[in-house]
């Protein structure tokens, strides 16, 4: 794989055949994703499958309600409130698959190491032809007792990276402008 290739023409894919992804392939990406840089190489990090189109439109539907439910408290809701309100709106794109990547520890470390290993597998399925996104949307209600129980997921992990994955319908669009980057170099002084 071209290292800078993927970084720029990978893309968060919401557009899926309609046929699953076999296992193999996802034990692939999560044996590549393992090997992202992790602080003290703790490896604070496991990784939940959950399959199948009619799961996934289930937890959709209770993901939206919960952050419905939350409106009131998150003002920057308002701007999707009404997608979320959409009954068939489905937040995992009809995806055959969903990858929790969950932090085994509870400081903030573990959950940085846990988005190192989510970038490192949305490059790993890029570059198996499979496509990806992140669900943020699904965030919050995946950390909840109601979910963890629901969907079987231990009491004593956080779910941080959800990413959906399958085979694209398109192949990646056009790539967003990006602003330059904002680049200083800093003049420190030695002993304060």
């Amino acid at each position: 794989m071209d290292v800078a290739a993927a970084i720029r023409n990978r893309r968060a894919v919401r557009d899926y055949e309609p046929k699953d992804l076999e296992r193999s392939l996802i034990a692939e990406v999560v044996d590549e994703a393992i090997w992202a840089p992790s602080g003290m190489n703790r490896q604070p990090w496991s990784f939940l499958v959950i399959e199948g189109r009619d799961v996934l439109a289930a937890c959709s539907a209770e993901a939206k309600a919960f952050m419905l439910s939350q409106a009131a408290d998150h003002p920057e809701l308002a701007a999707v409130k009404g997608l979320l309100e959409q009954a068939d709106f489905n937040i995992f794109y009809n995806a055959p698959a969903l990858i929790l990547i969950c932090a085994t520890a509870s400081d903030e470390m573990a959950v940085k190491d846990c988005c190192l290993a989510a970038q490192t597998l949305m490059l790993a399925a890029h570059d198996r032809g499979l496509g990806t996104c992140w669900i943020g949307f699904s965030e919050g209600w995946l950390n909840t007792p109601q979910a963890k129980r629901r969907l079987g997921i231990p009491e004593a992990v956080r779910p941080v990276a959800p990413i959906i994955i399958g085979h694209p319908k398109a192949g990646p669009g056009h790539a967003p402008e990006r602003r330059p980057a904002e680049l200083r170099y800093l003049e420190a002084t030695a002993g304060g």
